[in-house]
């Protein structure tokens, strides 16, 4: 019984090492907006994400929308990039666009990433990156989807 714990404390351990999901957020039609405002600190030792949940009637574009406050140290940069996926039945996620990078040179900035290329994707994946020595606190984050823009 102690090596099955001991397994599966190890394997806790090395999925909290890569990424840690910070909340999964719900967008149910007719909605297209959901914002979190819980603060979460983000460190360079753990990329964190958020998954939304949002599957339209129709192809959609989206935005993000992020406040980012440094807290301690000094971020080198943390990376936000969007992801997009069919279903939850599937693991790969494919990358929507560029990551947007800040450079921690100012003590707190405001992302807005917009992908303007339709897609039929159901949930997408927003990763925050940390990299240097430091904090930065997500202040908040908003994600909102557009219906029918490109017609």
């Amino acid at each position: 019984m102690k090596k099955l714990f001991f397994f599966f404390a190890l394997m806790f351990a090395f999925m909290a090492i890569s990424e840690a999901q910070i909340t999964t957020g719900y967008i149910i039609y007719p909605n297209t907006y959901w914002e979190y405002q819980t603060n979460v600190t983000l460190s360079n030792a753990v990329a964190q994400y958020f998954v939304v949940d949002a599957a339209m009637p129709e192809g959609n574009i989206q935005d993000v929308i992020v406040q980012l406050d440094s807290l301690s140290g000094n971020h080198t940069n943390v990376a936000v990039a969007l992801y997009g996926r069919k279903s939850d039945q599937t693991s790969t996620w494919t990358a929507i666009g560029s990551a947007i990078n800040w450079k921690g040179t100012t003590a707190d900035t405001t992302i807005i990433y917009s992908n303007t290329t339709e897609n039929n994707y159901r949930q997408f994946k927003i990763l925050f990156t940390g990299t240097g020595t430091g904090t930065t606190r997500i202040d908040n984050f908003e994600f909102k989807v557009w219906l029918d823009q490109l017609d």
